[in-house]
C-alpha cells in the first residue's frame, strides 16, 4: 500500500505524517510506504523546525524536502490523504476518476475534523498537532497489511 499525504506547503503536516506512518509501519506491516507532498509546495524546502523536534521522538523528517503534488505521486498511491476537509476537496476537483482513494486524515483514523496548519505557531501547537496525527495515523493503519 503506497500512502501519499498532502497538505498546503509539504514542510510540516505532511512531513510529520509520513514520518510517523513511516515509523509506525516499519514495525507492524508490510508492504506500507509513504510520501507526501503539497497542493502549493515549492520543490526543496525544509520542514520547519518546530516540524523537526514536534516528531523527533518517532521519526527524523530533518531531510524531508517538500515536493509539489504532481499526477505522478497520485498515480502511484493507493490511499491519498489530505489533511482537511479542504485538502480532499481540492483533491477532488483536481483528481475527480480517484475519488475512491481520497480521504481526510481524520476519516482514515475514523474520525471527523481537521488537522489545523501550525505553520507560523510555536511549539507547543506543532507538538499537538503531531499528537493528533499519531493517534489518526496509528488508527489508519489498523487498516493496513500486518507483517506475517
Amino acid at each position: 500500500m503506497n500512502i501519499l499525504f498532502v497538505c498546503t506547503g509539504n514542510t510540516c503536516r505532511s512531513p510529520m505524517a509520513e514520518g510517523i506512518t513511516r515509523a509506525l509501519a516499519a514495525e507492524q506491516h508490510k508492504d506500507v510506504t509513504t510520501v507526501s507532498a503539497g497542493l502549493f509546495a515549492a520543490y526543496g524546502a525544509k520542514p520547519t523546525e518546530q516540524a523537526v523536534v514536534a516528531v523527533r521522538s518517532i521519526a527524523d523528517i530533518s531531510d524531508h524536502e517538500s515536493r509539489p503534488l504532481t499526477m505522478e505521486l497520485v498515480n502511484a498511491a493507493d490511499l491519498i490523504i489530505g489533511m482537511t476537509k479542504d485538502h480532499k476537496s481540492v483533491l477532488l476537483r483536481q483528481f475527480p476518476f480517484e475519488e475512491g482513494k481520497i480521504k481526510t486524515i481524520s476519516e482514515w483514523g475514523g474520525q471527523d475534523g481537521d488537522v489545523t496548519d501550525p505553520y507560523g505557531a510555536d511549539q507547543i501547537i506543532y507538538n499537538q498537532c503531531a499528537e493528533q496525527i499519531y493517534h489518526l495515523v496509528e488508527e489508519g493503519l489498523k487498516t493496513a497489511p500486518q507483517k506475517a
